[in-house]
């Protein structure tokens, strides 16, 4: 994780240094980098991408999740006590969409404006620890035992969001974006062992379902 976010930033970099004494420019592609993900054990970028004769942006966010820490923000906990949300690995990919208009400018990437996106999530987490499992009976009901086992817990989420935020240019070619605002998410568990652990514990979780606060700032460089 700290090698790839390395890269990033160092990309960031290079283009800035080329681009810095450009002072006449017609950005159509900004690449961006999300750092508040890292709390989150994620890594986002995202693709503004320029609609044709118009100041209007169509932004693709892949995300990429992995975390096989002893200890992280989102896996905390003693292994000797019962915790259901500890785990031994997680990952997962996503991608995002979203529409970005410009409010007041008509040629620039800077100012205000609003987007409105779609994402979906897919995380699959490993755990190894005493956890509820969902069993069904002989009378054909369903009961719920705790049992030391290995397991997965396979996560669908969906989302979308409102968002309304401000771009600077502080200098040619990069970019610092601030933005908040609100979005809805549903998510889908799942496990071949019938392992009954969700990750819905706030709403920055994996497996989150309902109503969100959204807030962050982006760094960013125009590649062309």
């Amino acid at each position: 994780m700290k090698k790839i976010t390395t890269l990033i930033i160092a990309i960031l970099l290079i283009y800035t240094g080329k681009s810095i004494a450009q002072e006449n420019y017609s950005e159509k592609l900004i690449l961006s980098f999300n750092p508040q993900y890292l709390f989150t054990n994620a890594i986002r970028v995202d693709f503004d991408v320029r609609s044709k004769a118009s100041n209007n942006w169509w932004v693709i966010s892949p995300y990429y999740y992995t975390d096989g820490a002893d200890e992280s923000f989102l896996n905390r906990g003693d292994r000797n006590n019962y915790n259901p949300t500890k785990y031994e690995n997680m990952y997962g990919l996503g991608l995002g969409i979203a529409r970005k208009i410009y409010l007041l400018q008509k040629t620039e990437a800077k100012g205000l404006y609003a987007l409105a996106g779609i994402t979906y999530k897919y995380f699959s987490i490993q755990g190894d620890n005493f956890t509820y499992v969902e069993t069904t009976g002989d009378d054909g009901l369903n009961y719920y035992d705790m049992q030391d086992m290995e397991y997965t817990i396979n996560i669908n989420s969906y989302g979308g969001s409102l968002i309304i935020g401000n771009q600077f240019n502080p200098f040619p070619k990069f970019y610092i974006d601030l933005y908040i605002g609100f979005g809805l998410k549903y998510s889908i568990h799942s496990s071949p062992e019938n392992a009954i652990v969700e990750y819905d514990r706030g709403s920055i979780d994996y497996g989150y379902s309902g109503t969100q606060f959204l807030g962050g700032v982006r760094l960013g460089v125009a590649l062309f």
